[in-house]
């Protein structure tokens, strides 16, 4: 059975986590990539940890964390087992994969992560915690061109409404033409004010960094040719189905007229049985040239 864009979104909103200081403040999102691996932004982590932004060393304290659409509240502690830091010069910068050191919650659920070659004008949704916002907001936008270090720009459209910035760091972007998750929100515009402009690092650069990641990601444009394919295999096959009994209640049916004539005396009796035997053999052979076309 080929999985509805509603089930994406659902596993969506189930993967997203809210990462804490262990003071308790909120410092960003990540999202669940695989049964035990969250991906997030390196600048997330120290946040959490309160180290420099820039240390080299993946850090080896416990982050903490929960899943604030499915399980809130429900701590759980993440080790980093990926580190890629804050490094300007670097493509694929800024990204930290965390493993959660117990299981997740029954509901929780990793994200369904795609590929794609051009995003341009392709809505968005994206949920984060700024200030003041500890229980997560949700911002919209549309997704535009990529950028020469590889992050795709992102740009809030709607106003009013909330536009992706900081505390939005490590979350998911969802892309609501592909139904499925596109990059990871990574920084927002600062230096001009009216610009309502974000940053996202796009899955094909986090698979880049983190090659394990490859294995959980679907490239958009053969999925939709592969679920293509199966919703017309499925539909091929209900035909062949129903074009197979039809064509056994046929032959049935030739067959009990078959008798009925030989064992009829009547000449206007055999007559009229001479004429639906010859339209129901016409019928039967036109259901089984339909058969072989459609089993090759």
């Amino acid at each position: 059975m080929v999985s509805k864009p509603n089930d994406y979104f659902t596993a969506f909103k189930a993967s997203i986590t809210r990462i804490s200081h262990r003071n308790g403040v909120v410092v960003g999102a990540g999202f669940l990539v695989s049964p035990q691996c969250v991906i997030t932004c390196a600048h997330v982590v120290t946040e959490a940890l309160g180290i420099p932004q820039n240390t080299t060393q993946a850090p080896t304290s416990s982050i903490n964390l929960d899943f604030p659409l499915i399980a809130a509240g429900q701590k759980i502690q993440a080790q980093v087992v990926f580190w890629q830091p804050v490094n300007p010069s670097e493509v694929g910068e800024d990204i930290a994969v965390l493993k959660l050191e117990h299981e997740p919650p029954d509901t929780v659920q990793p994200v369904r992560l795609v590929t794609a070659e051009d995003w341009w004008e392709h809505p968005l949704r994206v949920f984060g915690f700024p200030s003041g916002h500890n229980d997560g907001v949700w911002a919209t936008g549309v997704l535009r061109g990529e950028q020469g270090n590889g992050w795709v720009q992102m740009e809030a459209v709607n106003v009013p409404g909330y536009q992706v910035e900081p505390g939005f760091s490590g979350a998911p972007v969802w892309d609501e033409k592909l139904a499925g998750v596109v990059g990871m929100a990574v920084a927002a515009e600062r230096q001009r004010e009216n610009v309502k402009a974000a940053f996202m690092i796009p899955t094909k650069v986090l698979c880049q960094a983190w090659s394990e990641l490859g294995q959980y990601v679907i490239d958009s444009e053969q999925t939709s040719s592969t679920e293509f394919r199966s919703t017309v295999s499925s539909f091929r096959q209900a035909k062949i189905e129903s074009l197979q009994q039809t064509l056994s209640d046929w032959i049935a049916d030739y067959q009990g007229l078959h008798n009925q004539l030989n064992n009829s005396l009547s000449k206007l009796e055999r007559d009229r049985l001479t004429r639906q035997l010859t339209t129901l053999e016409e019928e039967i052979n036109q259901v089984e040239t339909e058969l072989k076309s459609l089993m090759g």
